[in-house]
């Protein structure tokens, strides 16, 4: 196994990438050969030339523009057949390069489920090749409400789910059927707190906290994903940006009251590398919306343990264990887990692809790109994803 060449489906220049490459260093591995997205997305042939032995690391698509753009453009005839095209011919490549601008994020999913599936249709011949997830294990977990039914229906505690919106007046209806007075709304497909709003609705009153800045362009509204939380407290301010959303394909589950730590509201990040729970970050917040990026900070990860009695504790490695078994062919998966006020109980928030991105966080000794490699080496394939790893 540790003679077996390794290619990474990324952007070469993105710090992922370059993390994992210094993970196959550090265990005196040749480096993987990298096929980037912008590349594949005009000719995958390239494809075609990897060893049948290769391992292959599928890695996030994110933080590179052009790549955006050009799946968005191959979801155009997805996107058609369920009447939510966004962007058809040549109007995406008129587009002003605004950063943080959300583009049409639903039919950038169908372009990126689409295109893995070709490529794995184009390698399906080798059949010697380990890859580290498959295209429907990615379809699914980058699709928020078929995803966290997925889970539901397998016992794993999640949020009440209120399901796809077409617009605020049904998230509205919804609310009031189900005496829900507060509630995430969520892009389906999308990562990173794009598109997430804390919405609370009371007497007929509203209130929006969220990472999306609402801008009214000359011809329609337009949205951009912001470092900097934003609350809108009106009525009119809050159905367009619902409505915005809602064009996109977005979700709501109801908002549950988080557990705080040293002051703040915090929920934990936990990776999961061959059916183990392994790395954890914990994310303090003093806004609805924790993602390290939004300038939250991590929490005390020892003093989170000591305050989870060891029943929790017990019920959160079966949650962990559960995901798991659903994705079999998925050698590592980001959770997100919501802990109740006490850590009295947890619910399972999402479940990230690409959720391994942990900075300066060990666990047994190892950074989260190198107990990857360590579990393939030891290893782990899609028919034994349980297999524990040292």
């Amino acid at each position: 196994m540790a003679q077996r060449p390794w290619a990474i489906i990324g952007n070469p220049e993105n710090r992922r990438v370059a993390g994992f490459q210094h993970a196959l260093k550090s265990r005196g591995l040749a480096p993987a050969v990298v096929l980037s997205y912008e590349d594949l997305l005009a000719d995958s042939t390239a494809l075609q030339s990897l060893p049948r032995s290769a391992i292959v690391r599928v890695e996030s698509p994110g933080e590179n523009l052009a790549v955006e753009h050009l799946l968005v453009q191959a979801g155009e005839s997805a996107a058609k057949r369920e009447n939510s095209c966004i962007y058809a011919g040549q109007t995406l490549s008129q587009l002003p390069r605004d950063h943080g601008r959300i583009i049409a994020p639903r039919q950038w999913y169908l372009g990126y489920v689409t295109s893995m599936r070709d490529w794995a249709a184009t390698c399906s011949e080798s059949s010697e090749q380990l890859w580290t997830t498959t295209a429907d294990a990615l379809a699914l977990q980058f699709d928020k409400p078929l995803c966290q039914t997925r889970c539901r229906q397998a016992g794993i505690p999640t949020p009440t789910p209120l399901g796809v919106i077409s617009g605020f007046d049904e998230l509205c209806q919804k609310m009031s059927d189900q005496g829900i007075e507060r509630v995430f709304v969520k892009l389906a497909n999308s990562s990173s707190a794009s598109g997430v709003v804390a919405l609370h609705r009371r007497r007929g009153e509203v209130s929006a906290t969220t990472s999306v800045e609402v801008v009214q362009g000359a011809r329609a509204v337009e949205m951009y994903n912001s470092l900097k939380i934003k609350r809108y407290t009106s009525t009119e301010e809050v159905q367009q940006l619902i409505d915005a959303l809602a064009a996109h394909r977005a979700c709501a589950e109801q908002w549950l009251p988080k557990a705080s730590l040293s002051g703040r509201v915090c929920d934990l990040r936990l990776l999961v590398i061959a059916g183990e729970p392994r790395h954890t970050v914990v994310r303090t917040s003093r806004s609805p919306l924790t993602n390290l990026h939004l300038g939250n900070r991590r929490g005390d990860i020892e003093e989170f343990w000591r305050r989870i009695p060891e029943e929790q504790q017990r019920q959160l490695w079966e949650t962990c264990r559960r995901c798991a078994r659903l994705f079999p062919e998925s050698l590592h998966l980001g959770l997100d887990v919501l802990f109740t006020p006490g850590f009295r109980s947890h619910y399972l928030l999402e479940i990230n692809a690409f959720g391994d991105l942990l900075p300066n966080v060990v666990h047994r000794g190892v950074n989260a790109y190198e107990a990857e490699v360590e579990a393939v080496l030891g290893g782990w394939s899609p028919a034994s994803p349980t297999k524990r790893i040292a």
